[in-house]
């Protein structure tokens, strides 16, 4: 939108060089990016808009009322709009449903799967020796470690706190 704005004016221009030069019915209708338009002709945008999607004929009438061509060609660009955000939401949509489908069916495939009574997730950690054991040592690691490192800080003898954690490990 900020080219758009600073070219604008030189667009224009341009525009109407090329009319006054070729002798030619220039029309020129540009979407901002907020959607806005802007439109640009020679004669007049509407008269070459009227042109363009009726051959000679100066108005259609719609309905009841009377548009444009320019109110034709909005109208249209809305439509148009409104066509590609239907497809994506009907895209959007079954993409949802097939997705939805495949859940089911790995739910479905992981209830019907035999799973053994002792599995290993199924087993409580607390009821086995060895990992006791082995969460006693962790402990015990654990706070010669924290000794050292409080030993470390206050400048004591590090070299003596490691020699008591490689003997309880050897």
């Amino acid at each position: 939108m900020v080219t758009f704005s600073k070219r604008r004016s030189g667009i224009y221009t341009k525009l109407s060089e090329i009319s006054i030069l070729c002798g030619a019915d220039v029309g020129f209708l540009v979407y901002s990016g907020a959607g806005k338009p802007y439109t640009f002709g020679s004669p007049s945008f509407q008269a070459v808009a009227e042109r363009f999607l009726n051959g000679n004929h100066p108005e259609m009438i719609n309905s009841e009322r009377r548009l444009s061509s320019s109110s034709l060609i909005v109208e249209a660009h809305r439509k148009m709009k409104l066509d590609e955000l239907c497809k994506k939401y009907n895209s959007v949509m079954e993409e949802s449903s097939a997705e939805e489908e495949r859940g089911k069916k790995s739910a479905a495939m992981a209830h019907s799967l035999p799973v053994e009574s002792d599995a290993w997730w199924k087993a409580d950690p607390k009821e086995d020796e060895d990992a006791k054991q082995l969460l006693l040592t962790y402990e015990h690691l654990y706070d010669k470690l924290c000794d050292l490192a409080c030993g470390r800080s206050h400048g004591g003898d590090a070299s003596t706190s490691l020699a008591g954690i490689n003997r309880h490990f050897n």
